[in-house]
């Protein structure tokens, strides 16, 4: 048997005997394709048993085939050269699963436009589950399994928290739609990026458009014991004692806390109460709400407090809440009574595809890949170039406001907040405050 080496970049390989030649092209460390025997007959040339010698037509057709599937495998680099994987860490089980069921409607509507622009866009899901230890699992494996050049993700920031150091260790930029911890930005990561306002900018928001607007004096604030809800919590509070505020109570409880009647009586017990800032997903947000409306606290339970919330509650909360929410003030992210073509455009294909109206999970999910569109449009190929072209964003307009990243990565656009009053229907008044 005789080899044949063909000079190319891609080292290739062609083994020859007397039923014909087999040939390998290796590109790296992978093989790339294995040649099918090529079976020679004595029309081209008479050649000993053995295979001791080769005539020029079994050589002349061993390179020709080389030269074949170096072509084939050169197109077929080239090819996966232009594909963007994506990765997304989202919620799929636990109290935040509809997290990732929102997200996900928003992430496939928005492959099917970018991919109509020529660059070709894939995505793997895996369950972070609104969790540290298993978002950190989920991140693994996209790395291990599906090497993205870029992972969306999470929703609960210290499931964000824990993957951010997996994913800067493997030099992968993380965008992140939903988090609002000042940690991930502050000190932050140079492969992290945050869309939304960080905890500080929110609290300080909601505490001044609360003592400037709605002429609030006194406040109770309610909180899960966690990053978010901790760091939202006391950055309100903080803010709105310096504005000349009272914080009349301060209630953190953990995520097992089921029955809110006794937080509910207490908070009835402390006197007048002109706002509660209230930081839970959607589950304990119901029953908490409920409940200070059976306690006769809030404006739907015919008191004069006004809750305000965040973009951690679903579209959908309200009629949920029934009466319960009637008066309720929250951030979302996205605005459907925004008159802006784009916004437009969005809110109609949204409906044309899931026969429903977008919320504000499905609109911040979908500007996520917009937003990496937008940088392979500028120019990136791959993991470094995403990132660096991230970091370069100033003037990215979006269906749910404006993206500029700072040093620290975190945009600080004001516009992806929303505030939304409920009314007695249960539906909902823009109030145009950002």
């Amino acid at each position: 048997m005789r080899m044949l080496l063909v000079p190319r970049t891609r080292s290739s390989h062609v083994n020859c005997r007397e039923s014909g030649c087999e040939l390998r092209v290796q590109s790296g460390t992978k093989i790339i394709k294995l040649a099918s025997v090529l079976r020679f007959r004595s029309s081209l040339r008479s050649e000993p048993q053995g295979g001791a010698n080769f005539g020029i037509g079994t050589l002349a057709a061993a390179r020709l085939m080389a030269a074949s599937v170096l072509l084939a495998a050169g197109a077929s680099t080239a090819l996966a050269a232009d594909v963007i994987k994506i990765g997304a860490l989202f919620p799929i089980s636990g109290p935040g699963s509809y997290f990732g069921v929102q997200d996900k409607q928003g992430v496939e509507l928005a492959l099917e436009a970018v991919n109509k622009a020529g660059t070709k866009f894939e995505i793997q899901y895996e369950d972070s589950a609104c969790g540290p230890l298993p978002a950190t699992q989920a991140a693994k494996r996209l790395l291990d399994q599906y090497k993205p050049d870029v992972v969306i993700g999470e929703e609960c920031s210290d499931a964000t928290l824990a993957v951010m150091p997996v994913l800067a260790q493997a030099k992968v930029p993380l965008l992140n739609a939903g988090s609002s911890s000042i940690k991930i930005t502050e000190p932050g990561s140079p492969w992290t990026f945050r869309i939304m306002p960080n905890e500080v900018m929110q609290g300080v928001d909601i505490a001044t458009n609360a003592s400037k607007r709605l002429n609030a004096k006194s406040a109770v604030l309610l909180y899960e014991n966690t990053n978010a809800g901790i760091g939202n919590a006391k950055v309100f509070g903080d803010t709105f004692t310096k504005l000349g505020g009272t914080i009349l109570a301060d209630i953190g409880f953990g995520r097992d806390v089921n029955d809110f009647t006794s937080i509910a009586t207490r908070v009835a017990a402390v006197g007048k109460i002109d706002v509660i800032p209230t930081y839970t997903l959607e589950g304990q947000g119901l029953k908490i709400t409920q409940a200070l409306a059976q306690a006769g606290v809030t404006k739907g339970g015919d008191g004069g407090a006004i809750q305000l919330g965040t973009i951690w509650l679903p579209f959908g909360f309200e009629q949920k809440a029934g009466k319960a929410a009637l008066g309720y003030i929250r951030i979302v992210q996205f605005d459907p009574t925004d008159k802006r073509d784009q916004v437009k455009s969005f809110i109609q294909a949204f409906k044309a595809k899931y026969n429903q109206d977008p919320t504000h999970l499905n609109a911040h999910a979908y500007d996520q890949i917009m937003l990496i569109a937008d940088v392979v449009k500028r120019g990136a190929k791959d993991a470094q170039g995403i990132r660096d072209g991230l970091a370069a964003t100033k003037d990215f307009s979006g269906v749910t406001g404006s993206v500029a990243f700072d040093e620290h990565n975190q945009n600080v656009k004001m516009d992806t907040i929303h505030y939304m009053e409920t009314l007695p229907d249960l539906s909902w008044k823009a109030l145009g405050w950002n």
